[in-house]
């Protein structure tokens, strides 16, 4: 982690960040916005998807086995196909709900081109590539802000025009990448049937990380109010930027690259704590400097300026551990976790509402995480069934 690569990786998810979703949410009117926003979520739940079939399957097989030309060559395939079907199924989706071409091979298109930079740059990373990946990210990051540019100096900003400038920049980063896609459909089956187990488990697992993400602000909301969403989901998108860095060491993690030792794990907790004081007194100087409007949702949370840095401190190491927990556990012992780890946080953060109404929802997001963490921490008796597991090929 000395490695300054990493930089050249969170500089170019930033800069593409900014592509994709900053730059829409800035040129685009509430109705185009919304349109941009409904096929993003067909990404984002694509990627859910490719995650748990593909890149974290692949990751928990490096961890145990190592690589090889076969699995490289099935992953690339896994790879390619998924991209091609998740694009198609967001472009029917997009054509049968709103009719129009145009719109819908736009949003296709770029579905299927991100689906693919996303996976290519998780293998970079995962492999040590870790320059060639954050290069690729920036130069994929000025080629979308380029046709941004074009676009809107041309007065044509709209959604397709904005789903084909995230287009191009993803498919700028994808062949900077120098990984070739790979279409070959026996070695695509020769993947999904070849880890039909390990992709069952995840999709599990992820299935009900889901319900505690999409689940916690609606149960709290439903308690406590339109007040106590608000602030917990407002407060959750604060945690970005070390959400931003874990995702970038997601394949180290789950792969093994990055043990979850003390040193380590002091390293992503200090982290988690230089950020959150970051965005504590971001929110404190917006709140005391005026410089936003009256009534919005900053103003609310800069009283609890203390409880976001609180939850992004202790999201941090809690996240780091269930990525490790992601590519060690198997079987029950990875979907019990998962389980006890949502009704924690689901259960903590509710009764933070109901003891002491809205404002504690935050502080009480925090200690869940904090909780739940320990969770994860392999017991001797994971140790021994887990070194079982690697050894049992031999027998």
């Amino acid at each position: 982690m000395k490695n300054t690569a990493y930089l050249w990786v969170m500089a170019g998810q930033v800069a593409m960040t900014a592509v994709i979703q900053i730059v829409p949410m800035l040129m685009l009117p509430v109705a185009g916005y919304a349109v941009y926003a409904a096929v993003y979520l067909g990404f984002a739940a694509c990627l859910a998807i490719q995650l748990a079939a593909i890149c974290d399957v692949w990751a928990r097989v490096l961890r145990r086995t190592g690589s090889s030309d076969e699995l490289l060559r099935t992953y690339q395939a896994a790879l390619t196909s998924l991209a091609l079907v998740g694009g198609a199924a967001v472009a029917t989706v997009a054509f049968v709900a709103g009719g129009q071409p145009f719109l819908a091979s736009a949003g296709g298109i770029a579905i299927a081109a991100a689906l693919y930079r996303g996976g290519v740059m998780y293998r970079l990373v995962a492999e040590g590539r870790i320059r060639r990946a954050g290069v690729s990210e920036l130069a994929g990051a000025a080629a979308g802000a380029a046709a941004a540019i074009a676009v809107v100096v041309s007065g044509s900003f709209s959604a397709p025009t904005a789903l084909l400038c995230w287009t191009v920049g993803t498919l700028v980063a994808g062949i900077s990448a120098g990984i070739p896609p790979s279409w070959n459909p026996r070695e695509t089956v020769a993947w999904f049937s070849g880890h039909r187990e390990e992709i069952r488990l995840l999709s599990l697992e992820t299935a009900i990380k889901t319900i505690e993400t999409v689940g916690t602000p609606y149960v709290v909301g439903a308690i406590g109010g339109g007040l106590a969403l608000a602030l917990h989901r407002a407060a959750s998108s604060l945690t970005y930027p070390v959400r931003l860095i874990l995702d970038m060491l997601r394949a180290r993690i789950i792969s093994g690259s990055f043990s979850a030792s003390p040193r380590t794990l002091g390293l992503i907790g200090g982290i988690g704590a230089v950020a959150g004081a970051l965005v504590a007194v971001g929110l404190i100087v917006l709140d005391r400097w005026g410089i936003l409007p009256p009534g919005t949702i900053v103003e609310a949370m800069a009283p609890h300026a203390l409880a976001v840095a609180a939850w992004v401190s202790t999201l941090s190491i809690s996240s780091f551990i269930q990525f490790a927990g992601r590519g060690t556990f198997t079987g029950r012992r990875l979907i019990v976790r998962r389980v006890v780890h949502t009704v924690v946080v689901l259960g903590l953060t509710a009764s933070g509402v109901i003891f002491f109404g809205p404002g504690a929802v935050i502080w009480f997001a925090a200690l869940s995480e904090l909780v739940a963490s320990p969770l994860w921490i392999p017991q001797r008796a994971d140790r021994r069934a887990l070194a079982a597991e690697v050894h049992e090929p031999a027998h």
